[in-house]
């Protein structure tokens, strides 16, 4: 009779739940876990980042985008981790920048995605170009992301955690590719949690609403700013308010939470 290799979970013998590690705050401690975080230059992604370093975690960090912005900004969330510029839409240059990644980091535990290839055009002005880049930097990188990850995990239990914007909850005139891009990763999180589950690997994603540096955002004055009034909080969220949950989602302690969709947003995404 052959024998079921231990690190390949069975009905039988279930996956056991994870070990936090006497002594720490219930497993929320990353010492020793190594973070790919992809699309750094967004300012929630280099919040986050932070986040990670603070709690112990060592992170190495992607651009979403190549352009001369994004590459200013990755550098600076960089620090001294390894860091890669790619295009979230060109999976060969993903995975090789994973596998770069993974060997200077001795190896990947979690990947945080933050796809931010925004466009705003009316449908009648969106071009087949249009929507096949925007499709690609956001929902096709994503998927990138994420397959070049588990690729590093090597079969051992990992977190995968998608960063999106309200638009991906919400539909807003002018965004219809940017804001279909974005809400198909909410299939692919659901999908990925199902079909990883078994390996003990979870998948979610995070929602951030207005935040201070969304485009267009207009004045931080109530009184001036009728989108502000929409937001039961009063005031735009800030770039460190998803980096807690980040960290949460990237430990031990979550381990059994997956497939799940969670706002970060002052209540406006009810509120609407």
């Amino acid at each position: 009779m052959s024998q079921q290799n231990p690190e390949q979970p069975s009905l039988l013998n279930p996956l056991s739940p994870p070990d936090v590690g006497e002594g720490k705050l219930q497993g929320f401690d990353l010492t020793d876990r190594r973070v790919i975080v992809y699309g750094a230059e967004k300012p929630v992604a280099s919040a986050i980042v932070e986040a990670l370093r603070e709690a112990g975690a060592s992170v190495g960090v992607t651009s979403a985008n190549t352009d001369g912005t994004s590459l200013f900004r990755l550098k600076k969330a960089g620090g001294n981790g390894p860091t890669e510029a790619v295009e979230l839409s060109n999976g060969t240059n993903v995975q090789v920048a994973t596998r770069k990644i993974s060997k200077g980091l001795g190896g990947v535990d979690a990947a945080i995605v933050v796809p931010n290839l925004y466009h705003a055009a009316p449908i009648r002005k969106t071009l087949d170009a249009d929507i096949q880049r925007v499709l690609m930097g956001n929902l096709g990188g994503t998927y990138a992301a994420f397959r070049s990850a588990t690729r590093e995990f090597r079969g051992r239990p990992g977190r995968l955690i998608a960063v999106l914007d309200a638009s991906a909850v919400r539909g807003l005139t002018n965004l219809s590719i940017y804001s279909a891009a974005q809400s198909g990763v909410f299939g692919l999180v659901r999908a990925l949690s199902q079909e990883l589950a078994p390996t003990g690997t979870t998948v979610n994603a995070i929602v951030v609403g207005w935040t201070d540096s969304t485009p267009g955002r207009g004045s931080s004055t109530v009184d001036e700013n009728l989108l502000l009034r929409y937001i039961p909080m009063r005031r735009f969220g800030e770039a460190p308010d998803a980096a807690p949950l980040a960290v949460y989602l990237a430990s031990e302690a979550s381990g059994y939470i997956t497939g799940q969709v969670i706002q970060v947003d002052g209540g406006v995404l009810k509120h609407l």
